[in-house]
């Protein structure tokens, strides 16, 4: 009896403690996923449903191709600048990347610093990832920001910037944990979450994507990593 009023005060006690820490938005099931188990990843993926959620210039996850190039029209009629090209180059402190056929997105861009209004010019390329059935899944936007005037030591980012105010702070320590150990992110690299949606940055660019999707990419380099840790076993010295 007393080993039973054990668990059960334990219980409440760590239930009373998720409560407190609502405000920061986990749950108790956060603090013990095993985001390196395959098992409850593949759980994971089953039981989470696609995003729907609107990003980036009002795109939607899981939009279909045509949707989406209907709705680059509809941000041209709107007269915002969307221009196509067979053939892109994006350059930054990472190197000079041919990125191929696609769409940027153009605007005048600004910021406050100390006080000072800053403007320039951005250039966002758009690179949609589509699932085997034909929907949006994830989109990769290539930024290149061009600033007038001195902003100091510290370069601003506009499009980080806006980001930040229209998403949450990402809570689940667990999984940016497992995406820094799987090389999606480092440690210090921006990640924020809307919704059903996790948005992070790279030395190349700033995705967003959907939150199933993410954690099937998370198991499929799993995967890859054991069978080449496998093959290399097989190897006889």
């Amino acid at each position: 009896m007393k080993r039973n009023s054990f668990f059960l005060l334990l219980l409440l006690g760590i239930l009373f403690s998720s409560c407190e820490n609502s405000r920061n938005k986990k749950t108790i099931k956060e603090y013990f996923i095993d985001y390196s188990n395959k098992s409850v990843l593949d759980s994971l993926i089953k039981a989470i449903p696609h995003s729907n959620d609107t990003i980036f210039l009002g795109f939607i996850i899981g939009m279909t191709k045509s949707k989406y190039e209907n709705h680059i029209q509809k941000l041209r009629n709107e007269g915002k600048t969307v221009s196509y090209s067979k053939s892109n180059r994006f350059s930054n402190m990472a190197g000079t990347f041919e990125l191929g056929a696609g769409y940027t997105f153009k605007t005048s861009i600004s910021t406050e610093i100390s006080g000072k209004t800053l403007t320039g010019e951005g250039q966002y390329f758009l690179e949609p990832v589509y699932n085997n059935n034909g929907n949006l899944m994830k989109l990769n936007i290539l930024p290149i920001e061009e600033w007038n005037g001195d902003y100091g030591y510290y370069k601003p980012n506009w499009l980080v910037t806006k980001i930040k105010e229209n998403s949450d702070r990402f809570e689940n320590e667990s999984l940016k944990q497992a995406l820094i150990d799987n090389e999606f992110i480092d440690k210090d690299d921006f990640i924020r979450q809307k919704g059903n949606l996790v948005i992070y940055e790279t030395t190349v660019s700033v995705n967003y994507i959907d939150l199933k999707t993410l954690l099937l990419e998370l198991l499929i380099k799993k995967t890859e990593k054991e069978i080449i840790k496998k093959e290399n076993k097989d190897i006889k010295f």
